[in-house]
């Protein structure tokens, strides 16, 4: 049995779309502590232990709050996690300072998700916190999820910020659409975009120029 077929067996609902892709997001993504900070969920250690309870109940046994739960649900499927210890997207930047812009860019994700939440339960909440975390890495947002394809995150997305995910009526790229979506609320456009510097913009702004 694969990993993810193993955490979606632990789950009260194994077939609902959410624990579908919470398994592929929860296996794909660091949370340990010692994770890059570019790599990991975006969850603290009790925010994560809620979701665990509430998603996969049956996955809590032998996994210590704060340590790794990709590498945990990979260990009792035989392999071991491979994420750990990835160096950070941001090379070279100490992406762990305080004041560092990525953090900023972070919470304006965030702020604008929740502010678009359907319902501000412990699965939106934390998918709120995890997108915001992955809309950093130099990557397609879906691609940084672990989801298993684009529309598996127009999904998700509409599932719990319908009304943001409705906006996206030009179907752009969802990290684009997040950013024309803060510069529209008053984000400074001289700010610079974790899009400036991923090599997947030219796919994202074909259009533009």
């Amino acid at each position: 049995m694969s990993a993810q077929d193993r955490l979606m067996a632990w789950s009260r609902t194994p077939n609902a779309p959410d624990i579908r892709d919470l398994s592929r997001i929860l296996l794909h993504r660091c949370s340990g502590a010692q994770s890059p900070y570019v790599r990991t969920l975006g969850l603290d250690a009790d925010a994560l232990a809620a979701l665990i309870d509430l998603c996969f109940p049956g996955a809590a046994a032998g996994w210590t709050s704060g340590t790794c739960f990709s590498d945990h649900v990979k260990r009792r499927s035989g392999t071991r996690c491979v994420c750990v210890g990835v160096p950070s997207a941001a090379s070279g930047v100490d992406a762990d300072a305080p004041d560092h812009w990525l953090r900023r860019e972070e919470q304006d994700f965030h702020g604008l998700l929740m502010r678009h939440c359907l319902a501000a339960d412990v699965p939106t909440r934390s998918l709120a916190s995890i997108i915001a975390r992955a809309c950093l890495e130099n990557d397609h947002l879906w691609r940084s999820l672990g989801l298993a394809e684009r529309s598996h995150l127009a999904e998700l997305l509409a599932r719990h910020f319908p009304s943001l995910a409705a906006a996206n009526t030009r179907e752009l790229r969802w990290k684009r659409f997040f950013y024309e979506r803060l510069w529209a609320e008053g984000r400074p456009a001289s700010r610079p975009t974790v899009c400036e510097a991923c090599s997947h913009q030219p796919e994202c702004y074909d259009d533009v120029g």
